[in-house]
């Protein structure tokens, strides 16, 4: 049921107080670390990862009388712009859990991908190469295989219709204005500019959108200028994000497809419809937590490393950081869930062989978690997989009558896909060629089962946190900030800036797999007791550690006082504001 809107607010940035839009530029630019900090939300709160431009429209949408809903969805629409399309996209995916305070209802909404009904052979998709700066694609004569049917807009369009207060068009003004006025190019996207370059000058429509800060590659402090895409948004908040599955967008994006070899169908794009369901759920340690519902792989992902820490009292070790035990306890959970979605019939038959026999949907359960746990470290020996792109954002609002969005989005593929392909100022993901696996375990046509995982906690029926993460490590961050925060009854600040838990794709043989640490995060004699504890390290730079850690942004609500909190920390690209 949607909610009648309020008056018209304007968010235009032309109107945000001037000192408050002129920090939000320098900081979108500096991205100066500094340790992590408590931010306080008394009215309202909105957190976010890359962009405190996109954080100040979500404060302005939450002071003009809109919901969680419309400062999320402001927020997600702003940072694309701001990421010029980069690692998020007006035409990637969307996962949102959002907790309703007037019904006490938390739902779950999948925005992902699903496959278009022409593509029989996924298995012949050319897989994207995760190093951004691979070359590969350009030989590659049939990138339009590599393309799915997109979520994010309707996913925007279908969270505000169902939870949001103010107008439609209002959402995308921000959007829209900083696309027409322009964004400095920082230092990260002069990089970015540079690694793509050939890639996105393989097509027409790529070099026009490489060129929009003028006849060069973009360079540090260019003003790069999206009229393209203010177009396009402008459309989108005019006529609904109809225009981008059944109008001339769509149209487009069907054309510029299949003229690189794809199977795109404007069938397909009309068919297309996002996924209302109910959430998952299981108890960690008397609270309730909320996870994506059954569509997804990130729920359960979640929910079953969390069932798995409960059940083998990994939370009464000790910190992960402070006990060598808990680590590899931690560690070996983390590998089996994380990985194990993509072997599931390897692990399903070793799980046969062990007399445990339970239906995929179980996996959330705690009886699963009890009938695993003995066998979880030969379990994960058993699981492996290729690193999984992940270029993603993510965004937690608490608005003031305490209703709360957990928003993850993404383009779920290398920096501004590996096509060349753009449409209407959109550049095209390559989504297709890192989804092979799932794609070839469901219909053609249907929805493509995603990772991303954000969580809502609630005890005694009322939320107490709220977190979304992003990476190829994103159920590792979620998992170790929910286990630090509830199990070890850590503040929230101490557990973001503990050292993160990182993935490791690399081997699955038994004893021989390593697990990676970030050089110089931990003591040498923690590392001499990880060794002795049977874990064999292998340490990360700086550069390798950004690369395969998670980023998390969560609100905490106090469950006595009902104080709203998070933390901002800006190593990691993480910002908070609240007023």
């Amino acid at each position: 049921m949607s909610s009648q809107p309020v008056l018209p607010a304007n968010l235009s940035p032309e109107n945000w107080p001037a000192d408050e839009r002129k920090l939000a530029e320098e900081a979108e630019i500096a991205m100066r670390s500094s340790p992590p900090r408590m931010v306080d939300g008394p009215n309202g709160l909105v957190t976010a990862t890359m962009s405190p431009i996109a954080i100040e429209a979500g404060i302005e949408a939450l002071r003009q009388g809109g919901t969680a809903a419309d400062a999320a969805a402001t927020v997600a629409l702003t940072q694309v712009t701001t990421a010029l399309g980069s690692y998020v996209s007006d035409a990637g995916v969307l996962d949102l859990l959002y907790y309703d305070a007037a019904s006490g209802k938390v739902s779950s909404l999948n925005a992902g991908w699903t496959a278009w009904t022409g593509e029989t052979r996924p298995a012949t998709i050319a897989r994207n190469d995760s190093d951004p700066r691979s070359k590969a694609s350009l030989t590659d004569t049939v990138l339009g295989r590599r393309t799915l049917v997109p979520g994010f807009m309707a996913g925007i369009d279908a969270m505000h219709k169902r939870f949001g207060r103010l107008p439609f068009a209002t959402i995308f003004q921000p959007a829209i204005w900083y696309a027409e006025h322009g964004i400095t190019v920082t230092p990260l996207h002069a990089v970015y500019f540079q690694m793509r370059e050939k890639v996105l000058s393989r097509t027409e429509e790529g070099q026009r959108f490489l060129h929009q800060a003028g006849d060069h590659v973009p360079r540090f402090r260019d003003r790069f200028v999206q009229s393209d895409l203010a177009a396009t948004l402008s459309a989108v908040a005019e006529r609904g994000a109809a225009y981008m599955y059944s109008g001339p967008w769509g149209e487009q994006y069907v054309a510029a497809v299949n003229r690189d070899g794809g199977k795109a169908s404007m069938d397909d794009m009309r068919r297309y419809q996002p996924v209302w369901e109910e959430p998952l759920r299981t108890a960690f340690l008397g609270d309730d937590v909320f996870a994506p519902g059954a569509s997804t792989d990130g729920g359960y992902a979640v929910l079953e490393a969390l069932n798995l820490v409960e059940e083998r009292k990994n939370y009464g070790m000790g910190p992960y950081w402070k006990d060598p035990h808990a680590f590899r306890d931690l560690s070996t959970i983390l590998q089996l869930v994380q990985t194990g979605q993509f072997l599931r019939d390897q692990l399903d038959a070793f799980a046969r062989r062990k007399g445990i026999v339970f239906k995929p949907g179980d996996r959330a359960t705690k009886a699963y978690a009890h009938a695993i746990s003995p066998f979880v470290d030969e379990l994960a020996g058993e699981s492996s997989a290729p690193e999984n792109p992940a270029h993603s954002d993510a965004v937690v609002v608490i608005d003031r009558k305490g209703k709360i969005a957990a928003l993850v989005h993404s383009i779920n593929s290398v920096i501004w896909g590996a096509t060349g392909i753009v449409v209407g100022g959109i550049p095209v993901s390559d989504a297709a060629g890192i989804n092979q696996y799932r794609l070839g375990r469901i219909k053609p046509g249907s929805h493509v089962p995603n990772e991303m995982g954000p969580v809502i906690v609630m005890r005694d029926s009322r939320p107490v946190l709220a977190t979304a993460a992003i990476g190829s490590s994103l159920t590792a961050e979620t998992v170790r900030l929910l286990t630090g925060i509830l199990g070890n009854h850590l503040d929230a600040a101490t557990v973001i800036g503990a050292p993160p838990l990182l993935d490791n794709y690399e081997s699955g043989v038994p004893g021989q797999r390593a697990e990676f640490v970030p050089r110089n995060a931990y003591d040498p004699a923690f590392l001499k007791a990880l060794e002795g504890a049977g874990v064999r390290i292998e340490e990360k730079n700086g550069v390798q550690v950004a690369g395969i850690r998670g980023i998390a942004v969560l609100g905490v609500i106090d469950a006595g006082s009902g104080a709203r909190s998070s933390v901002e920390a800006r190593d990691i690209h993480v910002f908070a504001r609240g007023y």
